[in-house]
């Protein structure tokens, strides 16, 4: 894994050093586990918003072809 330099504003380092203390991570640990939370969140925000458009397909008695279900997935 090779590795690069990146600038943060003071406030948000700082509050990323006082989590990482609290939950005895380094630095880079702490952002990285922020990163891995808000790509699951991302995810599970996409997830929601595909069952909500089956819901509301089923609702209105649309139902989707196998090929038309994947072209939706593959555009995400």
């Amino acid at each position: 894994m090779s590795f690069q330099s990146v600038r943060l504003p003071k406030e948000l380092l700082d509050e990323i050093k006082i989590q990482a203390d609290k939950d005895f991570r380094t630095v880079p640990q702490q952002i990285q586990y922020w990163i891995e939370l808000g790509k699951q969140q991302e995810f599970r925000k996409w997830q929601l918003q595909k069952m909500m458009e089956g819901v509301e397909d089923a609702q209105n008695g649309r139902v989707r072809s196998h090929k038309e279900v994947m072209a939706l997935l593959n555009r995400a």
